[in-house]
């Protein structure tokens, strides 16, 4: 199989196993919230936002180093990948204790603190996710996505029995706990029938994971600061409620973001491998990635935008309407994220995480400062324009530092026919919405967007045949994803 159709095939299932998953995950969302309510949907939120903050302990940004360096030497892989677990872990027990610590000295409830213990024993399971690399480098994610789908299906079932017999937010918590470990557990179970790792202490080796990964572990930090510190800051300003106003928003735009991070798994490796080999493939790499995500980018945004009154009512009820313009301003945030995540990889493949890592300090910084304005006055909805603002920034900057090959005028190029065909789509929505129900505005939508984009020339040969493997090979790989489920 040549290594265009691999990445087709893996793409392919990649996403359809992801939107699975994440069809699941808003269904979940749906019954917690309206269980929860505001206050309790705030609380469960917070818990989660504030252990994800410990995440980097545990992680230290080793995922993308390597998967880099597996990718170009394949030979020392069993032995750092077993360095990587053995600091992994290490630094896990590390993590939970600094989680437990800060919760109790912030003063916060006895019930809080209780979930947030409850919450960080799942820091320890993530050290396990380093299995999962030896798919990711072979391009072959079939397995870690059928995991992820039984962990939502088990997460799923759990909720639901939950809500029925009233079992309260501290079962729901442990739950969630449980479903996120249980793919990393699969993942460690069956990699033994592609590799098994070398737990022999290399102390140079540790070094260079380490020192590689630092950069990229500190760009984490600050991610997770502009990506969480508005929950911990709107838990510690206003309280639960608006956090639960917020965090329903939040989670329908970030049920997207699966679609670039699934797509750049499986061309990072790729761009790895293409940097040392052609300049001109690893930009043409990019283009092509950059292209496909802002033409589905685009239209998600505008037409969220536009009707989000009627998915906001539709999903969580009248309960949370104040959801509904933070819905329009963070489906922005959300669409600045698929443009971005391109290029954030492209500079990683390229050695220039230190780059990567001083733009998400500084707008790390920027997002603190921007909720600390805003937040008191503004509530939930100063949080989210301080997050839209946030990835803008990130965006200039990593545009700024991008390869000299990349020229701003192939990128225009790509957008202006994405650009015209939104602006047809856009209209028939303004004069539709009054008139037709919320399906049928979406579905129409989408295909006369599709279909301009297709008559205006959106796409040239090539990428035509390229949007036919990828259409057979979305359909071949859920006709997999059923039948596995169906025999588990």
């Amino acid at each position: 199989m040549s290594t265009a159709n691999k990445i087709f095939e893996n793409t392919g299932f990649l996403l359809a196993g992801k939107a699975g998953t994440k069809l699941f995950s808003l269904i979940i969302v749906i019954y917690i919230a309206r269980y929860l309510g505001n206050a309790g949907y705030g609380k469960y939120t917070f818990v989660f936002a504030f252990v994800s903050f410990f995440t980097l302990i545990s992680e230290m940004g080793t995922h993308h180093i390597l998967v880099r360096e597996i990718s170009r030497s394949p030979e020392i892989a069993k032995k750092l990948l077993g360095n990587a677990i053995l600091i992994s872990i290490i630094l896990s027990f590390i993590a939970i204790f600094l989680a437990v610590f800060t919760i109790n000295i912030m003063k916060y409830s006895e019930e809080t603190e209780k979930l947030v213990l409850i919450a960080s024993i799942g820091l320890l399971f993530g050290s396990l996710s380093n299995y999962g690399i030896m798919y990711e480098v072979n391009l072959n994610m079939k397995y870690p996505v059928f995991f992820g789908l039984l962990s939502r299906l088990f997460l799923l079932i759990s909720v639901i029995l939950t809500v029925i017999y009233d079992m309260g937010i501290t079962w729901i918590v442990i739950f969630t706990v449980f479903s996120d470990a249980l793919p990393n557990v699969l993942m460690m179970i069956f990699s033994r029938n592609i590799i098994l790792p070398e737990f022999k202490y290399d102390i140079n080796l540790c070094k260079f994971i380490l020192k590689e990964s630092l950069p990229l572990a500190m760009a984490t930090l600050f991610i997770v600061i502009y990506y969480r510190i508005d929950v911990v800051m709107l838990s510690m300003l206003k309280g639960d409620a608006d956090v639960g106003i917020y965090s329903a928003a939040y989670r329908l735009t970030d049920a997207f973001t699966f679609i670039p991070a699934t797509l750049m798994v499986s061309l990072f490796p790729l761009m790895s491998k293409y940097h040392n080999e052609s300049k001109d493939k690893l930009i043409f790499s990019y283009l092509k990635s950059f292209k496909f995500l802002f033409i589905i980018a685009l239209p998600l945004a505008v037409g969220i935008t536009l009707i989000s009154d009627k998915i906001v009512i539709l999903i969580y009820g009248s309960q949370f309407e104040n959801s509904v313009q933070l819905l329009q301003i963070l489906i922005w945030s959300t669409a600045i994220v698929f443009i971005n995540y391109p290029l954030t990889q492209l500079l990683i493949s390229t050695n220039k995480q230190k780059i990567f890592a001083t733009s998400t300090a500084i707008c790390a910084v920027l997002n603190i400062i921007l909720n600390l304005i805003l937040i008191p006055g503004y509530s939930y909805t100063g949080a989210s324009v301080a997050t839209v603002i946030t990835q803008i920034i990130n965006g200039l900057i990593i545009l700024y530092f991008r390869p000299k090959e990349l020229l701003l005028s192939q990128l225009f190029h790509e957008i202006r026919i994405p650009l015209f065909t939104a602006t047809f789509m856009a209209i028939f929505i303004l004069c539709s919405q009054y008139y037709l129900d919320l399906p049928y505005i979406i579905i129409i939508s989408i295909f006369l967007y599709f279909f301009f984009l297709y008559i205006f020339g959106g796409f040239d040969l090539e990428e035509k045949k390229l949007l036919l493997k990828f259409k057979l090979s979305i359909k071949d790989n859920i006709s997999v994803i059923m039948k596995r489920l169906t025999k588990s």
